[in-house]
C-alpha cells in the first residue's frame, strides 16, 4: 500500500476528485428507488398522472447528474491509475539501469520484463478500480441499507442471513485466491524467460533442428501457466454464482414477506419495489467489493515483486564524490586484485592479480577461455565488484570516480556485440560524446575499417540497422562496434575478442589504423596471438593468475605456456 501511496501523490487531486463525483454518482443511485416507489404509490395506483410526470423528471434529471458523476470519476481515476503507471514503470526502470551485473545476474531478465509490463498493469487497474468500486461500493453498501432499514424494518431481517453468507464467500475467496495470484506471476515469468531464450536463440534453434525440444518447453511452461491462471480463477468465478442464487433468494423472500404486508396493508407496494432495488443494490455491491478484494490480491502479489525490484541491494554504489568531472588520462594499475562471480573464495576467477599500464600503452590480455581477461575488462569500468585488492586510474581508486565520469572516458566493445535498432550513425554515435559532423563518423568507421563497407550501402550512414543486427555479417557488427568504442577519443579503449569474426587481412589494418590514430591506452582482450603480436605488452593470464608478461618475443624465449599457445595456433614446432 506504500508503494501506491508514494506514487499516486502527484496525482492526488485526481485520486480526491474521482471518489468525490462516484459520490454524487451513488447519491443520485440511492434516490431512485425512492422516486420509484412515489410513482408506483402517488401516482400510478390513485391514477395521479401528474405525479407520475414530474417525479418521472426528477428522475432523469438525477440520472443526467449521476451520469456527469460516473463520467466525471472514470476521467479521474484514469487519469490517476496511468499516471501512476507511468511513473512507476519508470521508477523502476531507472532501477534496473542502477543494477550492476550481479544484480542482473541474480534477477532472470525475463522476470524484469514481466515485472515493468504485467505487474505495474495490475497494480494500475487496481488503483482504477479502487478509485471508483473501493468507493462507490461501500458507500452504496451503507445508503442502501440505512434506506431499506427505513422503508420496511421487518423486511430487512432478511439481511441478518444474506449478508453474513456473502462475507463468508468473500472471506473465503480472496484467502485462496491471494497465494495462486503470486504463483500465476511466477510462471508468467517463466514462460517469458522461455520464450525470450527461443526469440534469442532461434538462429540457433533452427540449426540444430531443436524446435521440437524448445517446443516442448515451451509448451510445458505455458501449460503450468494456464494450470495455475485456471485453479484462480475458478475459484474467482465458482464465488459469482453463488452470490447472484444469494440474491434472488433474497428477492424471492421479499416477495413472500412484502405479499403478506402488503395484503394486510402493512406496506405500500412502491415501497416493497423499493426496498427490492435497495436489497439489489446492497447485494450487487457487495459482490463488487469481492471483485475488487480479489482484484487487490492480484495487484497485492503483483506489488511484492515490484518491492522485490526496489529493494535489490546494488553492490556497485556511484557516492558523487569529490573527483566528479576530472579529466581522466588512462595510467591503469591492478593492485592484488580477486575476484569471484557468487562470493566464495574457493571459486576465484582472479587470484591476487597486479600489473600496471601506463597511459597510451596498448596491452594485450591472452590466455583460454575461462583465464580470467573478460573479467578484467568488466571490472575496469565498474561492471561487477572486484572482492579484494585496488584498482588505479591515473593513481585514484576507482570506487573515488563517480560512474559516468569514469565509463564516458572508457570505450568499450565487448565480446557479445549488440547494436541497437536504428541507424548505423546513430550506434556509432552511442556513447553520446557530443560530435555531430559525419567526418567524425567516418574517422572512427574508418579505423575500424567499415567505412568502405558503409558508404557502398544506399543509405550510408543513415542506414537503418535492423533488431539485433540481422542485417550485417558478424564482422561487420564487430567493426561498428569497435567505431562506436573509439568514437570521441575515450582515455581508455577495452577491445573484448573484438575482432574474432573478421579476416587476418582487416584485423591488421584495424590493429595498424588503431596504433597510428589513437593515443588512448588499449586494452586488448585476445584469443590469438595474431591480435595480440605488435601490442607494447602482452599480458599472459592462466587460471586467473598473470603466468606471463612482456613482448612477444620474450614471452617465445621465457614462457612455455606462451610457446605452446604459439606452436597450436601457428602450427610451427622449431622456433630456433
Amino acid at each position: 500500500m506504500k508503494l501506491i501511496l508514494k506514487y499516486i501523490k502527484p496525482y492526488s487531486t485526481a485520486a480526491i476528485l474521482a471518489p468525490l463525483l462516484m459520490l454524487l454518482e451513488v447519491f443520485m443511485d440511492l434516490m431512485q428507488p425512492t422516486l420509484m416507489a412515489r410513482i408506483v404509490d402517488q401516482g400510478i395506483i390513485p391514477s395521479q398522472l401528474n405525479v407520475v410526470y414530474e417525479t418521472g423528471l426528477v428522475m432523469l434529471g438525477i440520472t443526467i447528474i449521476g451520469l456527469m458523476g460516473g463520467i466525471g470519476c472514470t476521467i479521474f481515476s484514469t487519469l490517476a491509475s496511468t499516471g501512476l503507471s507511468r511513473d512507476l514503470r519508470l521508477s523502476l526502470y531507472k532501477k534496473v539501469l542502477t543494477f550492476s551485473h550481479k544484480n542482473i545476474d541474480n534477477m532472470e531478465t525475463g522476470s524484469i520484463i514481466t515485472r515493468l509490463t504485467n505487474d505495474v498493469v495490475q497494480v494500475e487497474t487496481s488503483v482504477r478500480m479502487g478509485l471508483r468500486i473501493m468507493v462507490r461500493a461501500p458507500l452504496q453498501v451503507v445508503g442502501s441499507l440505512t434506506l431499506a432499514l427505513i422503508i420496511s424494518p421487518s423486511l430487512s431481517t432478511v439481511f441478518i442471513i444474506l449478508i453474513p453468507l456473502i462475507i463468508i464467500i468473500i472471506i473465503s475467496v480472496v484467502g485462496r485466491s491471494y497465494p495462486l495470484f503470486s504463483r500465476v506471476q511466477e510462471k508468467m515469468d517463466i514462460m517469458n524467460i522461455r520464450l525470450q531464450e527461443n526469440l534469442a536463440g532461434v538462429r540457433l534453434v533452427k540449426a540444430f533442428v531443436s524446435h521440437n525440444r524448445e517446443k516442448k518447453k515451451f509448451e510445458t511452461a505455458n501449460d503450468d501457466f494456464m494450470a495455475i491462471n485456471m485453479k484462480a480463477s475458478k475459484i474467482v468465478s465458482i464465488a459469482y454464482p453463488f452470490m447472484m442464487i444469494i440474491l434472488n433468494l433474497g428477492v424471492v423472500a421479499v416477495l413472500w414477506l412484502g405479499a403478506d404486508r402488503v395484503w394486510v396493508q402493512e406496506i405500500e407496494i412502491g415501497k416493497v419495489i423499493a426496498f427490492i432495488n435497495y436489497m439489489a443494490q446492497l447485494l450487487m455491491s457487495m459482490i463488487m467489493v469481492s471483485h475488487i478484494l480479489m482484484n487487490l490480491s492480484r495487484a497485492q502479489a503483483s506489488i511484492v515483486r515490484l518491492e522485490e525490484v526496489f529493494e535489490q541491494t546494488v553492490d556497485i554504489i556511484d557516492k558523487a564524490p569529490e573527483i566528479e568531472e576530472q579529466i581522466i588520462l588512462g595510467e591503469i594499475e591492478f593492485k592484488n586484485v580477486s575476484f569471484s562471480y557468487d562470493g566464495q573464495w574457493g571459486n576465484k576467477v582472479l587470484n591476487n592479480i597486479s600489473f600496471k599500464i601506463n597511459k597510451g600503452e596498448k596491452i594485450a590480455f591472452l590466455g583460454a577461455t575461462g583465464s580470467g581477461k573478460s573479467t578484467i575488462a568488466s571490472l575496469l569500468p565498474r561492471l561487477y565488484k572486484h572482492s579484494a585488492g585496488e584498482i588505479l586510474i591515473d593513481g585514484e581508486n576507482i570506487k573515488n570516480y563517480s560512474l559516468k565520469n569514469l565509463r564516458k572516458s572508457i570505450g568499450m566493445s565487448p565480446q557479445q556485440i549488440i547494436l541497437f535498432t536504428g541507424s548505423i550513425k546513430d550506434n556509432i554515435a552511442y556513447s553520446n560524446r557530443s560530435l555531430e559532423a559525419e567526418g567524425d563518423y567516418r574517422k572512427y568507421a574508418s579505423i575500424a575499417s567499415i567505412d568502405d563497407f558503409i558508404k557502398t550501402l544506399p543509405d550510408g550512414y543513415k542506414t537503418d540497422i535492423k533488431q539485433r543486427g540481422v542485417n550485417l555479417s558478424g564482422g561487420q557488427k564487430q567493426r561498428i562496434s569497435i567505431a562506436r568504442a573509439l568514437y570521441g577519443d575515450p582515455s581508455i579503449i577495452i577491445l573484448d575478442d573484438s575482432t574474432s569474426a573478421v579476416d587476418a587481412g582487416t584485423e591488421a589494418s584495424i590493429q595498424s589504423k588503431l596504433n597510428k590514430n589513437t593515443n588512448s591506452t588499449v586494452i586488448l582482450i585476445a584469443q590469438r596471438i595474431s591480435s595480440a603480436i605488435h601490442a607494447d605488452r602482452i599480458i599472459l593470464l592462466e587460471n586467473g593468475s598473470i603466468a606471463g608478461e612482456g613482448k612477444h618475443n620474450d614471452l617465445l624465449e621465457n614462457s612455455r605456456i606462451y610457446r605452446e599457445i604459439f606452436q597450436s595456433q601457428t602450427g610451427i614446432e622449431d622456433l630456433n
